[in-house]
This record gives C-alpha cells, structure tokens and sequence, in this order.
C-alpha cells in the first residue's frame, strides 16, 4: 500500500502564484490581461429569464427565440437538436442518438435514453474476420451503422413534456436547410479531416452536398462563409414536421433506409426502425462537497466515471493542497482518472444486458481506498488500476438550456465520429452513424477513441453501445447552479471534470473555467494528453513519473450554464465557435 498522498486539482497547477486567478489558457484562445475591464467575448451570454448555450449560433438562436415566445426547456431542446442536425452535420443529426435530462422547476428528474441501438441482425463476432488492427467495418460504410433514435426520443420527450406543436419546432431547421447557412472554420476543419474518405463515399461527398459547394461545379472544398444548402434533408424534415416520427421509424423514409442497407453490406431492416424504443432511466444522484449533481447512467459511462473521480478528489482540500508541489499534483489527478477509466474499461456497459456495479464504483468508500493507492513520485502497470472484481450489485454535440419557469436540460447527442459512418441516405440529405465502434468489436483492440473495453459492451441484438457522453447537472441549496456537458469521445469526461472542479473547489467565473487547458488520461493507452503544451515543469515532473506525455493536442468541447446573481451565463466552448443565447 503506497502513501496516501492528497489528490489536487490539476487545473490549478497553471497558476502556482495565485489561486484567484484564472489559468493561462490554450494559445488559440484570446485571453484578455489580467485587471482589464473587458466585455464579454462572444462565446458568453448572460440572461436574466433565460439560456441557451450549444456549439452552433444558429441552434443557440433558434432554441431562445422558442423560449421568448413562451416555450418551455423541452421545447426548445427540440427546436435546437433539429437545428444541430442542419448546421453540425459531422457531429450530429437524425442519423444519430443521444442522453437528455431535465429536472422540472418543482424538482422531478426525468432521464431519457435516445442512444442508437444494435440491429436485430447484428451478432457478437460479425467483426472477428476483419483484418488484425482496428476492423473498417465498424468505422466506416453501412455495417458500421446503428439504429438511430433522434428522431424518436426528440418527438418523444415533446409529446411527453413539451407545449409547442412539433412543425413550429421544426421550421427553423427546415428554413436553414432550404435557404442555407454559412459554414464556419470548425466546419472546413471538420470536412478536411475525412478528406481521404469522399472519393469512397460520394454520397457523403456530393450528393447530400456536405463537402463540396453546389454552386461550383468544379467540386471545390467548402471555405469559411460558403452556403450550404440542403434540398434533401430539408423535404425529409418537412415530412416529420408534417407526419411526425413515423415518415422516419415506418414509413418512407424507413423504406429508403432499408433498400439502401440491402445494397451496401448493412443489416438495418425497417423492422429495426419500427421497434426502435427510447428508454427512461434513473438519473445517477451523487454529492460532492456542499453540492449534489444528476448525471446519466449507463449506457453513458460519462456520469459514473465522473463520479468516481470527484469521489477520489473530494478526499481532501483541493484549494489548499493545490498551493503546494505542482508537479506532485499534476501526477496524482492523472493517476485518479486512470484509476477511474480503468473502471470504466472493466465494468461497464449497457445495464439492460449486464449487471453494472454502480453502487461499488459511485461508493465514497471506494474512493477512499483508490486514494490510498495514489503514489506521488511514480506511475505504475495498468493493472494496479481500479478494481478487478467489485461487490454485485459503463463525433458529438452538447447544449444546456434554462428557461424563465426554472425548468432545465442538458442533452448530448451524436454520430460518433466526424461525419458519422461516411456512408448516407442520400435521397434524404442524412449522414448515418457509426456506433458498432463504441462496442466492443473485438476482445483486446482498441476503438476509434482508442478505448479498450470488455465483454460486458459485447455487441448483441438491441443492445446499446457504451457512451462517454457526460450531461450533468450541479445544484447548490438544492438548486440548478451548473448545467454541463461536452463533445469529444472519452475527453468528454475530463473536459467536464475540470470545468465542474474550476467552478466549484476554485470559486471562477464560467468564462475562466472554459478557458483553462485540459488533462487527459483514459487508463490506455497509458498516456498523458493536454490540449495545449503544458509547463516544463509539470511535463518534466510527469515524465520523471515513469509517464508518457503525447505531443496530440485534443480537447473536449464544454456547452455549460451556470447561475450568476439572480440570472444565468452560458459559455459556448470557442475551441469549436459556439455562440450562446439569452435574455
């Protein structure tokens, strides 16, 4: 049994001198200097009544124009997913699937479970014969597909929930769709990155016009302030708004889906479609210090992982400990999150297929004891990591919204990676996902995020893949005072962690929590990643740990409101140019 070294906050290891102010924050991000009156830069937005903050300025808009003309949280969550799935085509849309919460001003959580599903086709071992590495089939083409459940749990939780009519809803999606919209640089960047891949999927590529500018007939690349113009999604939106979910789960567009599938290799049947089904879960309840948050349980991995780590860090006084040895700190939060993927890695998966240990892993006494495995001066093997066996008892896109009743939703939802499968319905303008990669495909090798997993997240029909996806809401004396959640595979976790541990232990504004660099570690691969170049200090620390610091500059993308007087501020990340709304 190693020392039981104090767990300290990472973030703060960036600012050693003072505690008060904000970390020097990633190079690409404009950072005005300290003790200087500034206006807020364009990714806040304060409101007294009301919020939204989503990775899209034209969701963002949409969502609070709904609440100004009295639509509720609910309402709006559906205008802007709609909208998502128009301007964020690589990161979301109706070929996706996602985790929404709501907790209602009167204090009833409702948590629904919109994730894509396996097909009643799919087997355990339909990707063993791959070739050795990563098996393509589950990252790109048409077997890479689940079932998608937008469609479904949007329409769903509005008919549940909501106040407005469903084509009001949807009518602004249609209008950017029809009349178009300019694409921003996280859009070029995000068609230069699957670049390799057009000529193999041209659907992707010119059909549903995704890529190339339609106006030019050379097939140019899209630049920043182009148009894009979506015909064919906008007429499969019109049919839902005019027919509602069923024109998707049974009706034309199911029959499109299942013709398509026959004819490249994939296994979704418009049966899959028509027995798709949402699931309503129980949220995860945990404390943290003076608070108490909601978060999604499996087959999200991103609460109960998040716990854990909160549950290790909550062993001592983060503010204090933090004023001491920086490169001890910075390997100690490292090796928390190692202990908690290492959890995640073993022990989770979809709960309707396997018996998932929550209690063990969200227990404060277990935390206790990974803490007193936590050595300062060196990292150890994998192995030593979490827990072996535990007593019985796992591409994308974030919004938060508030509205005036005191109702709010966090939601993410997503395509997995960007652009999803690369493969389309493209008739219908619909970039399909690419889900089969978040299970575990085959024992051993790593997915698209470079996550190993176990057999608990084995593929079987109906079967929902493991998620990292994170929507979590923090209250304090029992009220909403936090709302968060991001994109960005198994970063999702730590991105929400640090800014949840920036705005809670330090006390900082929303705007100087999102500003601050973000460690990774996901237990393996064993290393240690940063979204900007850390301090020599703490990588020469880190290093003479026995780590491996990667050069990969990735982050996640944080989506967060959070109490501020009697009103709101909401932070729209500008790692991906988001724009908040509020009034």
């Amino acid at each position: 049994m190693t020392r039981n070294f104090p767990i300290l906050l990472f973030i703060a290891l960036f600012v050693p001198s003072s505690l008060a102010q904000p970390a020097a924050a990633p190079a690409a991000i404009e950072q005005p200097p300290r003790g200087t009156a500034v206006a807020d830069p364009p990714w806040i937005a304060r409101g007294r009544q009301a919020v939204v903050a989503s990775d899209s300025p034209y969701a963002s808009a949409i969502g609070l124009d709904v609440l100004k003309a009295g639509g509720n949280a609910i309402d709006a969550a559906v205008a802007v997913s709609f909208a998502l799935g128009v301007t964020r085509p690589y990161s979301t849309g109706l070929g996706g699937g996602g985790f929404l919460i709501v907790r209602f001003a009167d204090g009833r959580v409702v948590v629904q479970d919109f994730r894509e599903t396996a097909p009643a086709a799919a087997t355990a071992d339909m990707y063993m014969d791959a070739a050795p590495g990563i098996p393509p089939q589950t990252r790109h083409g048409y077997l890479a597909v689940a079932v998608p459940g937008v469609v479904k749990g949007r329409c769903q939780i509005l008919a549940q929930f909501g106040t407005r009519p469903l084509r009001d809803l949807i009518t602004p999606a249609i209008r950017l769709a029809k009349e178009g919209f300019e694409v921003d640089q996280h859009y070029v960047d995000a068609t230069r990155k699957a670049l390799r891949h057009y000529e193999r999927y041209p659907s992707l590529a010119k059909s549903c016009g995704y890529v190339y500018s339609t106006h030019l007939r050379e097939g140019r690349l899209r630049g920043v302030g182009d148009t894009l113009v979506q015909p064919a999604l906008a007429r499969l939106l019109e049919a839902i708004a005019e027919s509602g979910p069923d024109y998707f789960q049974t009706g034309p567009f199911a029959d499109a889906l299942a013709k398509r599938m026959a004819n490249h290799g994939g296994i979704i049947t418009k049966g899959d479609l028509a027995d798709y089904q949402t699931k309503t879960r129980d949220p995860i309840l945990a404390t943290y210090r003076d608070y108490e948050l909601i978060a999604m349980p499996p087959p999200s991995s991103g609460g109960i992982t998040l716990i854990e780590i909160l549950n290790i860090l909550e062993t001592v006084d983060l503010r204090a400990s933090a004023r001491r040895n920086p490169g001890a700190a910075a390997q100690l939060q490292v090796e928390a999150m190692k202990h908690a993927f290492a959890d995640r890695a073993r022990h989770l998966g979809d709960s309707d297929f396997t018996a998932i240990p929550l209690s063990a892993l969200a227990s404060k006494d277990y935390a206790r004891t990974l803490a007193k495995k936590i050595n300062a001066r060196r990292t150890t093997a994998a192995n030593d990591y979490g827990a072996e066996r535990l007593p019985d008892d796992s591409g994308t896109s974030h919004f938060c919204i508030v509205d005036r009743l005191g109702n709010v939703v966090v939601s993410t939802e997503t395509i997995n990676t960007t652009f999803g499968s690369l493969a389309a319905v493209d008739e219908w303008g619909l970039i399909l996902n690419n889900e089969m990669d978040d299970f575990t495909t085959v024992v051993g090798q790593p997915n698209a995020f470079a996550l190993v997993q176990s057999t608990r997240n084995a593929v079987a029909p109906g079967k929902r893949p493991l998620s990292s996806m994170a929507p979590t809401i923090v209250l304090k004396d029992g009220e909403p005072h936090l709302l968060l959640g991001a994109s960005g595979g198994p970063r999702i976790i730590s991105s929400v962690l640090n800014v949840l541990l920036c705005v809670t232990d330090y006390r900082m504004s929303l705007e100087q929590a999102i500003r601050q660099p973000r460690p990774h570690h996901q237990w393996l691969p064993d290393r240690v990643y940063f979204d900007a170049e850390p301090p020599s200090h703490i990588l020469g620390y880190l290093e003479s740990c026995g780590h491996t610091v990667d050069s990969e500059r990735k982050t996640g993308i944080v989506q967060a409101v959070m109490r501020d007087g009697d009103g709101w501020v909401g932070a729209s990340d500008p790692r991906k140019g988001g724009r908040p709304a509020g009034y």
